[in-house]
């Protein structure tokens, strides 16, 4: 079954200490770092993603949509929250797909789980994401340290031979 991931990104950067430090410094680079790490991680999870913006602070009137990476980064039209954008999107997907969605706002939270998709706490996702991150990393160096090379790699059959047999005499 298809997972589609459904996040609030303001509610994310405000609940993770590093991105919340980061859009007090600028916004858009806390917003430009939850978009490249919400990538490895959907990635890694096989999720389509879709993250979602208020137009909080934007100058443009107009929703915009746009691919970055693997995920789908909307903008909301101004004066039209990340909440109503989630709920209608939430209301219109198709029962065959396991919806979840990332929210810190209790009403949205009780109008995800009366439409059958998963609420997932700000918190959690932080912290899956920080565990995926980590095991990825793990897994990486594992497997970097298990490809050791070894001469046969480089040499044909007869100049091994020779080697080996340099070797046995010794």
């Amino acid at each position: 079954m298809k997972t589609i991931l459904i996040v609030d990104g303001y509610n994310v950067i405000h609940g993770s200490d590093e991105l919340k430090r980061l859009s007090e410094i600028q916004l858009e680079e806390a917003r430009v770092k939850l978009i490249n790490d919400l990538n490895g991680y959907s990635g890694f999870k096989g999720w389509e993603t879709i993250l979602v913006f208020d137009a909080y602070q934007q100058q443009s009137l107009e929703k915009r949509e746009e691919l970055v990476g693997r995920i789908k980064v909307v903008f909301t039209e101004k004066n039209k929250t990340a909440d109503t954008y989630i709920e209608k999107l939430v209301y219109s997907l198709p029962n065959s797909y396991t919806v979840r969605v990332v929210t810190s706002d209790f009403t949205l939270q009780q109008m995800v789980l009366a439409n059958g998709a998963e609420r997932v706490p700000v918190r959690e996702l932080i912290l899956d994401m920080e565990t995926t991150l980590k095991n990825f990393r793990d897994n990486k160096k594992k497997s970097v340290q298990k490809q050791g090379v070894k001469l046969s790699d480089f040499l044909d059959a007869d100049t091994l031979d020779q080697f080996n047999k340099m070797r046995i005499k010794e």
